[in-house]
């Protein structure tokens, strides 16, 4: 069934003959039509001086719904007949519904509408229950549940509807593999480098230092054996002169004198007496 904005236009297709059971149905329906959700039309509308033919087809082109009530000269109207062969051309074609209603016994069974499933739901004619007005309520609860399908689906999203929700409306991150994509930001842009390349500059920076100690260690080294060869050289005068002033503070170390040499078995010279 296809989707259809309310109220619903109700067509009511009876011959003349039928008028009496037209308005009842139209009584029964009165409940619908104030909650705002059918509007009725039929033959007996069409304005006075105005083009039957015409009206008629536009009324039933424009019709979500449309009602036979099936009779034996409801079949023998050829009036009737023709808006059931253009009702079921629109029904056929998915522009509205077409739902017979059995007012008498009749042969219907052989008609072009009969693969469609009549009402009431029994398929017992109207006119043949014991009370009528039972029938037409059954009618009537089966032409509201048409009715509400009708809102359901008028309410729901529809496939040729493409617009987009506000939910699943988001950004998209794409790949970008042109060739200024791999270009590095320029200098003072405030872009950051990739981490590969700030990994790099780490690793290079590394090595340029290695490089460089093993390039000072043995320059180093010879500097340091030539201070300490001439300071050994040096005697313990001269040595606590280039000591300088840093060593005169309270918490300099005392300058111990060498010893001096003397030959095993041999006496120690004395010093000179005096005069």
């Amino acid at each position: 069934m296809f989707p259809a904005p309310l109220p619903i236009d109700v067509f009511i297709s009876y011959a003349a003959e039928n008028e009496k059971q037209k308005d009842v149905l139209r009584k029964h329906l009165s409940a619908l039509k104030r909650e705002g959700k059918v509007r009725t039309w039929h033959t007996g509308r069409v304005g006075v001086g105005s083009d039957r033919e015409a009206e008629l087809a536009a009324r039933l082109d424009a019709a979500h719904l449309i009602v036979l009530l099936v009779s034996v000269d409801y079949l023998a109207a050829d009036a009737q007949w023709r808006e059931m062969e253009r009702a079921l051309g629109r029904h056929n074609a998915g522009r509205a519904r077409v739902i017979p209603i059995l007012l008498d016994a009749c042969d219907w069974e052989g008609t072009p509408f009969s693969a469609l499933a009549p009402l009431p739901p029994n398929r017992v004619p109207v006119m043949s229950w014991k009370r009528e007005s039972e029938a037409w309520t059954s009618v009537t609860l089966a032409i509201r549940a048409a009715i509400a399908d009708f809102a359901h689906r008028s309410a729901a999203p529809t496939l040729m509807d493409t617009s987009e929700p506000a939910h699943a409306a988001r950004t998209e991150r794409t790949l970008d593999t042109s060739p200024g994509a791999a270009t590095l930001p320029a200098a003072g842009t405030g872009g950051a480098p990739p981490a590969r390349q700030r990994g790099g500059s780490r690793a290079s920076t590394a090595a340029r230092a290695l490089i460089a100690l093993l390039a000072l260690g043995p320059v180093a080294a010879i500097a340091l054996f030539i201070e300490r060869f001439t300071t050994a050289g040096q005697p313990a005068g001269a040595a606590a002169a280039d000591a300088g002033p840093a060593d005169a503070g309270p918490t300099a170390r005392p300058r111990i004198p060498p010893p001096r040499t003397v030959t095993v078995g041999e006496p120690e010279p004395r010093p000179p007496r005096r005069p």
